[in-house]
């Protein structure tokens, strides 16, 4: 993190909305010896804004590009003051280059193949923001730097066929609108992969998902940022976002018609009441029902303004209560058995009460991970592989995940809380 940082000629983004510019930024890291009387601060001079400081408000990610390309992260800032519009002021923190915040993405298997890289993740990130930013200015955008990064996304997800992904490292930031395509295109691939679909499905399913929520931009930032529960006409507006994305994609021959179901169809439901059409069971496009199982993962794991987010246990125990109501039952089972139930990290409760903490998981054993107790008994073992032990094993989940190495970390009220719905 850097102490001292100066940029010029800065866009801004917060999100879905792409703020403006400013002339300068200026960060000055804190002081950890001197406590919070010594945050660390920030300055934005010159700023110049879309619409207004709204947006700004209420998120809790910025990001920053310069003109020469580098992309910077301001976490978890709050602005302190706004007296000055030339010169507003804040607290944050941290504040790095966005290449940092990308880690690879592994199985829950030592030793197993990368399944997304520190580059292509930044690539992925790099072709959002490029989204956004000529949505804002044009009326159609062009799909080709999607296909690109899908083209990365695609030949290294079917370098590891077999992984088993951890979830807690697909959570790179905080931010859920960059984040959310990404993590739903990788999802939704390797989702994908394990239902047998070819390389070329594989792309249109990733290019889809990428864009999915590309209408969203369309969407009044004052229902999307809303924390209590939707009036039906607020609703309804964000119901239009499938066929607003549509329209921005436009007729691009670069986009293919598999990926535009995925657009306009991935808020179907199985049973028939999702949207636009309404459409049930096989009636829905198999890449899109794919995409549908990724996103409200993805959402449900994510916090929002309108709830904190669930565990991946929770969010899976959830979906799994939906099956074949809203979700295909046969691509959730699939989904399941890529997926780590319980992340390396993630404190758990055992039968007899004991806490532990999960070490590794066991591959098609979702529920039955190799866990490591945090306080056992004289003559216990202190690891204990609940595939082999079966009288042993978890009822319960605690809400935050620890490292193996460290005591669990204390809950933090969250900024925004409200109503569990979302759209």
């Amino acid at each position: 993190m850097a102490e001292f940082l100066t940029l010029t000629d800065v866009q801004v983004f917060t999100g879905y909305c792409h703020l403006g510019s400013c002339r300068e930024f200026v960060w000055e890291g804190g002081v950890p010896a001197a406590g919070p009387s010594r945050p660390a601060r920030f300055w934005l001079r010159g700023l110049r804004c879309i619409e207004d400081l709204e947006a700004l408000m209420l998120r809790t990610d910025l990001y920053l590009h310069t003109k020469d390309k580098r992309e910077y992260l301001l976490a978890n800032f709050q602005i302190t003051d706004i007296t000055d519009t030339e010169k507003i002021r804040g607290v944050a923190s941290s504040c790095r280059l966005l290449m940092e915040e990308f880690p690879e993405i592994k199985g829950i298997k030592p030793g197993e193949n990368v399944v997304v890289s520190k580059a292509t993740h930044l690539l992925a990130f790099r072709a959002v923001s490029a989204l956004v930013s000529s949505a804002h200015a044009k009326t159609h955008v062009d799909p080709r730097a999607a296909n690109e990064v899908i083209n990365e996304l695609v030949g290294e997800i079917i370098k590891a066929p077999n992984a088993v992904l951890n979830l807690l490292a697909i959570k790179h930031t905080d931010d859920y609108t960059f984040s959310h395509n990404i993590n739903v295109a990788t999802l939704a691939m390797v989702l994908g992969q394990a239902l047998g679909l070819s390389r070329d499905q594989l792309h249109d399913l990733g290019t889809g998902a990428l864009l999915h929520d590309l209408g969203l931009l369309r969407v009044p930032g004052r229902i999307l940022h809303k924390e209590g529960q939707l009036t039906p006409e607020e609703f309804s507006e964000i119901t239009r976002h499938p066929r607003l994305g549509l329209d921005l994609v436009g007729t691009s021959r670069d986009l293919s018609a598999g990926a535009r179901e995925v657009i306009l169809q991935h808020h179907e439901r199985f049973q028939g009441k999702g949207y636009p059409h309404g459409q049930a069971g096989d009636r829905i496009p198999l890449l899109a029902r794919i995409c549908a199982v990724a996103d409200a993962f993805d959402a449900m794991t994510s916090d929002r303004p309108f709830r904190p987010a669930f565990t991946p246990y929770q969010a899976m125990r959830a979906m799994l209560a939906q099956a074949g109501t809203q979700f295909d039952p046969e691509i959730l089972r699939a989904f399941l058995g890529k997926l780590s139930v319980y992340p390396p990290g993630t404190q758990v409760t055992l039968q007899d009460g004991s806490p532990a903490v999960v070490l590794r998981g066991n591959a098609g054993l979702l529920i039955r991970p190799v866990v490591k107790l945090l306080k056992p008994r004289p003559g216990q073992p202190a690891v204990i592989d609940l595939a082999r032990d079966r009288a042993h094993f978890i009822i319960g989940v605690a809400p935050h995940p620890v490292t193996p190495s460290a005591p669990p970390v204390p809950s933090v009220a969250r900024r925004n809380s409200g109503n569990p719905q979302q759209p």
